[in-house]
């Protein structure tokens, strides 16, 4: 029975809510609902709140969610919990006379009429209406206005019930939160170690373990799951919301005296109230009051915010005591006395939103730090004198005067820029300016280095295992040359050019002349596996391999170290220390840079992270893009570090919003590329904003946006030189070798376009998440697609034994390149497996080599290759990515490649092994495709995106050049496959124009 009585029968049209609040919010007010007879309980009854009462209409503005947000703006997610709801919950939990109770988001305080004792209650409410109605009707709660996001009771409670505000977000841009998790949080702050949280939340909240799974982690490791279930869906009827489903969550706070209850999606049958508390809430009360002095004296030691705040106070206490008891900064203790009490009474300005306020808000380590600051002023000279110096990125007019104030002039790159003078540094400026210009200066305009070409005249390198002395080509001395007249420089030379050899004459000639104290070669473990550390020891170079934590504290200066990148995320921290003990004075060797094109790979932030502000860096690799352009803005920041040479000079940029191209203005015109997701993101908005994906190539835009002021930044940063032009001759060509389906894998194919669903669990798991099923579908169905056109005898469907007719196509070529050895790389182990049996078969006479990186270590690969090479017709079969670096074959002159990559680099990097800079043979590369496939689809996006990566390397191609490349007749493109929507809803591939019969 609660306070007040509810009455059953009023219902209040939704036209007249509005009056009726506003009249009693007067009487109120005003004190005067007893003169007119209007009694509390009236006012219970009827008065609702904002909620349903916006005023809006979905037809007033563009879209649906520009209405939901603007309703959110009025009612800030209001609706207050209908009496009989209330009732229900608290019956529920059935609180005790002696329990603190709160409702963080309290309303008019529904909640609070049944609640057993009145001054126990605590809250706080931001709707100052509702906050009135609420202080009438409990006078004795103790009841606050203001923002849950600023409330900080000192007293722990042992319930806190709530209706949190609806899908409201808060938090950051950068970390938003919703307000239901908002609402838990603060709740598991409030609560004491086993206390309960009863809430009414929507009933999405927290309803997908796949969706949801950052949110479900962060309540286990708050609270224990009692029970869950569902509401009637009528529930908020009164408010005008005739359908809305929703919960009703009861949570325990954790405490190790009580049981582990992990949250699970699953709710329970609605039952009544006894019959819950029975089941569900007495147990957990019961083992509480059994444990209750351990979990008190738990309270006292895991309350985290409370640790915090004492944490901090003892420390400012201690500073303020240090800054007054020293007579030198006696004086600066109201000075400092003022910052915390600035910090203390900060209130969050009413024009300001939250998410700028959490930003700009006074942290209590800005507070420990300022007051740092003014102690270890302490032992200061101070002298009447004034004078322009240096810091680390600019100048500034330092006043050595006690009371004096130092001015910034401005950035050293400001300087360099507007040809500014700065007394005293002149010599310096001139200097940065120097190189600066040489830096901006495009290759194709730079003029050969005396000094340097007589070094790389006479630089050579001797094998000790074969005795050959290896010098650089003309090609090679040339480029090398512009290379080392810069700090900064990609070298972007096709595979099997000597990209090695190029790099290790810069790496030699910076230790001799530019006085580097370490040479840092980074790669992949291939790379400094099977390339670097084989010819560095072949060369008798001095080198160190860290290969653990303690190895960091061996490097000697003048050594050059190789480091996977892989190792590198884990040494991060080392490795920047010890790069602060060089004083930066060292060159980045980055092979293989296009390991670093995800921008939130732990691999690119730990490069970043190390490297950024290194004095000499290269970038060595095949190709710095492999799908976009947007991959090259990692390894364009890591070479820049975001500075002046790495400049945003486009005034428009570009972003697909609903389907259309917006054009915006730049607004880091003329300002250096942001650092890390921020740079990244305005890179892709002004060079490409939308990525080429397999299906709808024939709607995706692929053009380079400001591709003028790409290329300006290409120009003077990368050199790059394909095969032909390093080795003076074209030695290999790739066709393209096409195959029909046979009746019975037509049908397997047919199967899985037309009938995915009913085969679909044959070969995908289900994740026991609808959501994520859903989502995982198109992609299942096309990885499923490739695979039959990699084997279509893999595919349960298939049922003849015929061997499939793209491994006839290989055995044909195989047949007749009988007496020459040839390589066939695959993508799949299962594929490959599979084409080892084939083979077997058919060539019971050839040897053949299986590879297969799961299965063959990196050295035993080597001892593999060793054998072919004895062979005359040997057949080397292997997955694509087992040898896809670091390694030498030139003496295969055929390929064959049954499956293809997402790019043309991950394919180039397979085959390049065989046509090295060395090969005397001509090669021929063939890819094996099904007509009338998604294969057809995978090879137009493979050119659409090898048309862009031919733009990073300063080569602009016409369709029909790139078609002749590849060996490609452009018919075969009529016939790509789309996606469409079907009857239900669902993504479904569909077949182009050709007809399956």
């Amino acid at each position: 029975m609660g306070k007040y009585k509810r009455d059953k029968g009023l219902q209040i049209p939704m036209e007249q809510r509005q009056k009726l609040n506003a009249k009693i919010l007067y009487l109120v007010e005003n004190h005067e609902a007893e003169l007119y007879g209007i009694t509390p309980e009236d006012i219970f009854n009827v008065y609702m709140g904002n909620g349903g009462l916006h005023g809006l209409d979905r037809k007033d503005f563009q879209n649906f969610h520009a209405y939901t947000e603007a309703k959110k703006e009025i009612e800030q997610g209001q609706f207050f919990t209908p009496a009989e709801i209330c009732e229900f919950l608290v019956a529920c939990v059935k609180p005790e006379p002696k329990d603190i109770i709160y409702d963080l988001t309290y309303g008019k305080g529904d909640f609070f009429n049944y609640l057993p004792t009145e001054s126990n209650i605590y809250g706080t409410e931001i709707d100052m209406k509702a906050v009135k109605i609420a202080q009438y009707l409990y006078p004795k709660a103790n009841l606050q206005y203001g923002d849950i996001r600023q409330y900080s009771p000192v007293l722990s409670g042992d319930i806190v019930f709530g209706n949190p505000p609806f899908h409201l977000e808060w938090g950051t841009k950068e970390a938003p939160v919703s307000s239901q998790m908002y609402y838990c949080k603060k709740a598991y702050q409030v609560l004491k170690n086993g206390g309960l949280l009863v809430l009414l939340v929507s009933e999405s909240f927290l309803s997908d373990d796949f969706s949801n799974k950052g949110d479900i982690e962060e309540i286990n490791h708050m609270f224990n799951l009692i029970v869950q279930f569902s509401l009637p869906a009528d529930a908020f009827k009164e408010y005008g919301v005739t359908s809305f489903r929703t919960k009703a969550m009861i949570l325990q706070k954790k405490s190790q005296y009580v049981t582990e209850r992990p949250y699970t999606t699953e709710l329970e049958v609605l039952k009544r109230p006894q019959e819950i508390y029975q089941t569900y809430v007495l147990p957990v009360l019961q083992e509480r009051r059994k444990n209750a002095a351990n979990i008190y004296f738990e309270c006292q030691n895991t309350d985290l915010e409370a640790k915090q705040k004492q944490v901090f106070q003892e420390k400012t206490v201690k500073l303020l005591f240090d800054i007054k008891r020293n007579r030198n900064i006696a004086h600066k203790a109201g000075l400092a006395e003022a910052i915390l009490q600035k910090y203390l009474k900060q209130t969050k300005p009413e024009e300001l939103s939250w998410q700028e306020w959490e930003k700009i808000k006074i942290q209590p380590e800005d507070v420990l730090r300022k007051l740092k600051g003014i102690l270890s002023s302490a032992n200061k000279t101070y002298r009447n004198e004034i004078r322009i110096v240096k810091t680390t990125y600019g100048f500034k007019e330092k006043d050595y005067r006690e009371n004096g104030t130092d001015m910034n002039l401005g950035s050293i790159n400001s300087f360099v820029l507007s040809k500014r003078e700065v007394p005293g540094f002149e010599q310096f400026l001139k200097k940065k300016r120097r190189e600066f210009a040489l830096q901006e200066t495009s290759f194709e305009k730079m003029k050969q280095d005396d000094k340097i070409a007589e070094y790389l005249e006479n630089w050579h390198v001797t094998s000790q295992m074969t005795g050959e002395v290896k010098y650089l080509n003309a090609v090679q001395k040339k480029e090398v040359n512009k290379l080392l007249q810069k700090r900064y420089v990609a070298l972007q030379f096709s595979m099997g050019t000597g990209k090695s050899l190029c790099t290790l004459a810069m790496a030699q000639y910076r230790m001799k002349y530019n006085s580097v104290r370490n040479i840092f070669i980074v790669g992949t473990a291939l790379a400094i596996n099977n390339t670097w550390e084989e010819i560095l020891e072949d060369y008798q170079i001095d080198f160190y391999r860290i290969r653990k934590r303690e190895d960091i504290k061996r490097v000697q200066r003048g050594q050059i170290v190789l480091l996977t990148i892989n190792l590198l995320t884990e040494l991060k921290r080392e490795m920047k220390k010890l790069l602060r003990i060089r004083c930066q004075k060292v060159m980045l060797i980055f092979d293989e840079s296009d390991a670093i094109t995800n921008g939130s790979s732990k691999r690119t932030k730990a490069m970043l992270s190390v490297f950024r502000k290194c004095r000499y860096k290269v970038l060595a690799t095949g190709t710095l893009t492999r799908n976009n352009v947007v991959e090259a803005a990692p390894q364009l920041e890591l070479l820049y570090n975001n500075s002046i040479h790495y400049l945003a000079k486009n005034e428009w940029i570009y972003r697909f919003k609903n389907g259309q191209m917006e054009k915006n203005r730049n607004f880091f015109l003329n300002q250096p590329f942001p650092a890390y997701k921020r740079g990244y993101e305005l890179f892709s908005y002004s060079y490409l904003p939308k990525k080429i994906t397999v299906f709808g190539l024939e709607k995706a835009n692929q053009d380079i946006y400001n591709a003028s002021f790409l290329d300006e930044l290409l120009e003077k940063t990368v050199i790059t030189k394909n095969f032909e032009e390093v080795v003076g001759r074209k030695i290999y060509k790739i066709y393209q070798g096409t195959c029909s389906f046979s009746e019975r894998e037509k049908e397997v194919y047919r199967i899985a376009v037309k009938e995915f669903d009913k085969i679909r669990r044959k070969y995908f798991a289900a994740y026991g998440n609808a959501r994520k099923d859903s989502m995982f579908r198109i992609l299942q169905q096309l990885l499923l697609l490739l695979k039959i056109c990699a084997d279509p005898s893999l595919a349960y469907e298939y049922d003849s034994n015929e061997v499939p007719t793209k491994v006839k196509k290989a055995i044909r070529l195989l047949q007749m390149w009988k007496y020459e050895k040839v390589a066939i790389g695959v993508r799949r182990i299962e594929v490959a497996d599979s084409y080892y049996r084939y083979l077997k078969q058919a060539f019971p006479e050839r040897q053949i080599f299986y590879i297969t990186g799961d299965k063959v270590p990196c050295k035993q690969r080597q001892r593999i290759v060793e054998k072919l090479r004895k062979t005359e017709n040997g057949i080397l079969l292997s997955t694509q990515q087992s040898l896809s670096e670091s390694m030498n074959i030139d003496d295969v002159d055929k390929i064959i490649l049954p499956e293809l990559h997402y790019n043309h680099a991950a394919m180039e990097q397979y085959y390049f092994r065989f046509i090295r800079y060395t090969s005397r043979n001509f090669k021929q590369v063939v890819f094996l495709i099904y007509e009338n496939s998604i294969e057809v689809n995978l090879l137009k996006m493979i050119l659409a995106k090898e048309k862009i990566n031919l733009f990073m390397k300063n080569q602009l191609l016409e369709n029909g050049e790139l078609y002749e490349r590849f060996g490609i007749n452009p018919q075969i493109f009529s016939l790509l496959m789309t996606t469409s929507v079907d009857q239900e809803g669902k993504l479904q591939i569909q077949w182009g124009e050709q007809k399956i019969s």
